[in-house]
C-alpha cells in the first residue's frame, strides 16, 4: 500500500513537471501552435529552454507606451529613496555610535540593494517560466506560489493580497510623514518671513490639492520632470546642511561623540530610523518595468547599484557628519538644530 502511494505521488509530481511538454506535443502533432502561457515548475538549467518552451526574453516582450530612459529611471530611483530619512540619520548614529553606526548603515544598505536584486532576478525568471513580459510586486508572490511547492499554490491569491496590504500600509506612513514634514516647514517658513500665523492642518490642505493631482499622473515618464524639480530642491537643501555641518567641525575624539558603540538599550532605535531611510524597495518593479532598456537596471555598473551607491554615500555621510558637529545635542531631524536666524 505505501509503494503504490509512493509511485503514485511521484506520477502526479513528474505529470505536474512535465505537464508544459505534453501539452505543447499534443498541439504540435494536430498542427497547432504551441501555447506560450502554461507553468513551468521546473527552472531551466543553463541556456536549455525546453522545460519552458522556446527562448523567451521578457525585456524584448515589452510595449511600454512612453519608456523611461536610465536617466529618467535614476532620477526616480534618486527621489524614492532619498528621503526625509535621511535628515534623521544623525540622531541614528547617536543612538548607535560613530563607529557601530557607520558600519551597520554600510551593512543595511548592502542587504537593501541584495534583497532588491533578488526582486528583480525573481520577476524576470517568473516572466520567463510563465511567459508574460512583466510582473508586478504582488504579481510575483503570486506568482511563487503558483510555480511552487503543491502545498502553498492554494495560497497564492493570499500572497498577492497581504503583500498589497502591506504596500499600501508602508507607503501611506511614508507618505504621512512627509506631509506633516513639508508642512511643518512651510508653517515656520511662511511666519518667520511672511507674517501669517496659520496652522499645521491648514498647510497640509493647501498641500491636498497638487499633491491629487500629481497622483492622477500615473506614467513615470510624465513624472520625471517633477522628480528632477525635487532632486534638484534636496540637492541645494544638503548642501545647505552640509554647509553649517562643516563650519566649525569639532573634532571626531569630542567628549559629546560616543565614538564606538552607544548603547543595546538604544541600538533598536537606530535600526527602525535606518531601516525606516532604505524605503524604495516598492518601486524597483515599477521602475525596471518601464525602462526603455531594462537591462541596464541589473549589473555591477547597472542603474540599481549606481543610485543606491549614491544613497548609500549620503546616508552615512550625513548621520556621520551631522552627529560629529552636533554631538549629544543632535535632534530627530538635523534641520531643527541649524540657525533659525539665517533661515
Amino acid at each position: 500500500m505505501t509503494i503504490c502511494s509512493s509511485r503514485h505521488g511521484s506520477q502526479d509530481s513528474e505529470s505536474d513537471s512535465n505537464l508544459y511538454l505534453q501539452r505543447n506535443e499534443s498541439a504540435r502533432a494536430i498542427g497547432q501552435k504551441p501555447s506560450a502561457t502554461v507553468i513551468s515548475l521546473k527552472k531551466p538549467i543553463g541556456d536549455d529552454f525546453s522545460l519552458t518552451g522556446e527562448h523567451y526574453d521578457p525585456h524584448s516582450q515589452r510595449d511600454v507606451l512612453h519608456p523611461t530612459s536610465n536617466c529618467d529611471t535614476m532620477i526616480h530611483l534618486l527621489k524614492g529613496n532619498i528621503g526625509t530619512g535621511i535628515l534623521a540619520m544623525p540622531d541614528a548614529f547617536k543612538n548607535a555610535g560613530l563607529t557601530v553606526g557607520t558600519l551597520a548603515t554600510v551593512v543595511i544598505g548592502i542587504i537593501c540593494v541584495h534583497t532588491m536584486h533578488m526582486l528583480v532576478n525573481c520577476s524576470h525568471e517568473l516572466c520567463r517560466r510563465t511567459q508574460v513580459p512583466s510582473l508586478s510586486f504582488a504579481e510575483v508572490a503570486e506568482t511563487s506560489f503558483k510555480v511552487g511547492p503543491p502545498r502553498l499554490r492554494k495560497f497564492s491569491s493570499f500572497a498577492r493580497i497581504i503583500i498589497n496590504v502591506f504596500l499600501c500600509v508602508t507607503q501611506l506612513g511614508f507618505c504621512c510623514v512627509y506631509f506633516v514634514f513639508v508642512a511643518t516647514n512651510l508653517q515656520v517658513v511662511v511666519k518667520d518671513h511672511m507674517g501669517p500665523d496659520w496652522s499645521v492642518q491648514t498647510y497640509m490642505a493647501i498641500l491636498l490639492l497638487p499633491m491629487i493631482i500629481l497622483n492622477w499622473i500615473r506614467n513615470l515618464k510624465y513624472l520625471a520632470p517633477f522628480s528632477m524639480i525635487a532632486n534638484a530642491c534636496m540637492a541645494v537643501g544638503l548642501g545647505i546642511i552640509f554647509y553649517y555641518i562643516f563650519e566649525n567641525l569639532p573634532p571626531i575624539n569630542s567628549k559629546r561623540v560616543v565614538v564606538g558603540f552607544s548603547s543595546w538599550k538604544q541600538l533598536p532605535l537606530y535600526f527602525g530610523t535606518a531601516i525606516y531611510a532604505f524605503e524604495g524597495i516598492g518601486m524597483i518593479l515599477p521602475l525596471e518595468n518601464s525602462m526603455k532598456t531594462p537591462q541596464d537596471f541589473r549589473g555591477w555598473t547597472g542603474v540599481l547599484n549606481t543610485g543606491m551607491v549614491i544613497v548609500g554615500c549620503l546616508y552615512t555621510a550625513v548621520g556621520f557628519f551631522g552627529y560629529v558637529k552636533y554631538g549629544s545635542f543632535i535632534k530627530g531631524s538635523i534641520t531643527l538644530n541649524l540657525p533659525q536666524a539665517d533661515m
